[in-house]
């Protein structure tokens, strides 16, 4: 029921937004039967493309420094209320962006089977997205959400919908038989529309938030610290961390 009202309140917003004269697209899926997107220039495949776009090859960059951004992955059992293959966009699509940055926010509502602790954190994992689009990259700051794209990949069409399709192609092959649906929201060039959506979503960073905070305190309590301050200003994080690996590891042995 609480993710029902959640969801229902994001596509209020959106359609809200829409009456308020805000450009909104709505696309469907073009995956054909065997999950492989059809009718594309641009290439996607799991891992095949771990590039590095350079700032000189950057032909648009999405959120960053000095933008506003988010990204929410949403992993629920309750699969019926996702509607799959839908791709959303509140603001403009890529031929229609002059500038060479902008605001941008992503969200992914992702209906699954029973998972593990282990495999929903997964899903969060966004690498996997960054090397597996042809001119795509997302790179990995601080709280802020920040992709760039190429100008080749911006010359062979690269587009929002194209995005949101690759996004459930290499969501439904990682992920076979875990993931049921995959819907895609995208929000770029409405900074007060971004902000909007992040109270809206302020339920699931709470609940994502206080996840990692129990998994930090246990693991607080494995180690026997009992210092006041927070993992994320500790002087001792790197040693901590090298110990966590070496813990991991005897585990994985």
């Amino acid at each position: 029921m609480e993710n029902k009202i959640t969801i229902e309140k994001l596509r209020e917003f959106l359609e809200q937004e829409q009456n308020s004269g805000k450009t909104l697209f709505s696309y469907q899926s073009r995956l054909n039967q065997n999950n492989s997107l059809i009718d594309s220039k641009l290439k996607i495949g799991s891992n095949k493309y771990k590039e590095i776009i350079l700032e000189e090859e950057t032909g648009l960059e999405l959120g960053g420094m000095n933008r506003k951004s988010f990204s929410i992955i949403f992993p629920i059992k309750d699969s019926q209320l996702i509607k799959h293959g839908k791709i959303t966009l509140l603001g403009k699509e890529v031929n229609k962006i002059t500038e060479p940055t902008i605001d941008f926010g992503m969200m992914l509502l992702i209906g699954i089977n029973n998972a593990t602790e282990k495999e929903k954190d997964e899903l969060k994992r966004l690498n996997f997205i960054s090397n597996g689009i042809e001119g795509f990259s997302i790179r990995t700051i601080p709280r802020r959400f920040w992709c760039r794209i190429s100008k080749s990949a911006l010359q062979k069409g690269f587009s929002f919908e194209f995005l949101g399709n690759a996004i459930i192609y290499l969501y439904k092959r990682k992920f076979k038989g875990l993931v049921k649906s995959v819907e895609v929201i995208f929000i770029n060039s409405y900074p007060s529309s971004i902000e909007q959506f992040i109270v809206l979503s302020s339920d699931i960073f709470s609940k994502v938030k206080e996840k990692w905070k129990t998994k930090i305190d246990e693991w607080r309590k494995r180690i026997d610290c009992d210092y006041d301050w927070g993992c994320e200003i500790c002087p001792y994080r790197e040693e901590c961390y090298g110990v966590k690996q070496v813990l991991v590891s005897r585990e994985e042995i």
